[in-house]
């Protein structure tokens, strides 16, 4: 099992749940850590769509009250979900989150120095504890759900997982 807690933001939460595969991450880390804020993102303002329900039924998903104000720099350049999971991994010392959007990656990586992890990373690590067969069909689930993932991470997930199709 991978070390933990990671900290969560809600495209993660929503793609895996998109995928049908919530709870690989219940499964591949100690704690799962996710801000109010970014449950609210799911299952406030996301009331009604894909993955509200799994979040706010998940007893092994840790809800996290907001934290101290946020720093300048999170709160001008990161969404409010990217900007309370980069803080609260700050703040209570978690040097691993779940964030997609590359903005918000950059700056939890550069300006506070965490690891940072991506639904299609949790996928492959998902396959290679043998948690699910196959990545393919899960980035799939979530594109036709409307989930964005590029041609290039879909590509480089698929090699990673092992199931690339010779040329």
């Amino acid at each position: 099992m991978p070390e933990g807690p990671i900290v969560c933001n809600a495209g993660p939460l929503i793609a895996l749940a998109m995928a049908g595969q919530l709870r690989v991450l219940g499964d591949l880390y100690q704690r799962v850590l996710v801000p109010e804020t970014v449950i609210y993102e799911v299952s406030g303002a996301g009331a009604g769509r894909v993955g509200a329900e799994e979040v706010v039924s998940s007893s092994w998903l840790e809800r996290i009250p907001a934290g101290p104000s946020l720093e300048p720099l999170l709160a001008k350049e990161l969404g409010p979900g990217e900007a309370a999971v980069t803080s609260a991994a700050h703040h209570l010392g978690a040097r691993l989150v779940l964030i997609d959007e590359r903005r918000g990656r950059r700056i939890a990586e550069q300006a506070y120095g965490l690891r940072v992890k991506g639904t299609a990373g949790v996928l492959v690590l998902a396959k290679r504890a043998g948690l699910i067969s196959a990545v393919r069909p899960c980035l799939e689930a979530m594109r036709s759900g409307g989930y964005y993932l590029s041609q290039r991470l879909f590509e480089r997930a698929l090699e990673e997982a092992g199931e690339t199709s010779p040329a």
